[in-house]
């Protein structure tokens, strides 16, 4: 860190670097889809690794604990809340991608007839309905 400038000053050049630069980060990215997709592959052994020692050290737990609740709350008001708008508009197409079979099976009948609250029919049908819904996935 340069002579003079404090830990706040230093958060606040890199904030506003953030919004200034933004369009490096676009370009920097475009393409590089194969780059990633062919280093994360060859990074599975390590991540195996790496995930069973951190479990092993019950690094999990450690990093909930030491954040707290206040961490998770002032995240979601400050991230979450100003992207949550957009990221479920762009969520959109890939929604239709992921949804689109199962679309075909929400307005289809089932065969076993409603029955009333709580009954053998009804867990019949909920099971009837999973199951359609599973064989999507095979």
């Amino acid at each position: 860190m340069s002579k003079g400038i404090t830990v706040q000053e230093a958060a606040q050049r890199l904030t506003e670097a953030g919004a200034r630069l933004s369009d490096r980060y676009a370009r920097g990215t475009q393409g590089k889809g194969g780059r990633w997709l062919s280093g994360a592959g060859g990074a599975q052994t390590n991540y195996a690794a790496g995930v069973q020692a951190s479990i092993a050290a019950g690094s999990f737990n450690k990093g909930v604990q030491r954040a707290g609740a206040s961490a998770y709350d002032a995240g979601v008001q400050r991230k979450g809340v100003i992207n949550w708008p957009q990221g479920m508009a762009l969520g959109g197409d890939k929604y239709i991608k992921n949804a689109g079979a199962a679309a075909a099976l929400w307005n289809q009948p089932l065969s076993t007839p409603k029955g009333p609250r709580r009954s053998a029919a009804n867990k019949q049908r909920m099971a009837q309905n999973v199951d359609r819904f599973e064989k999507l996935k095979a």
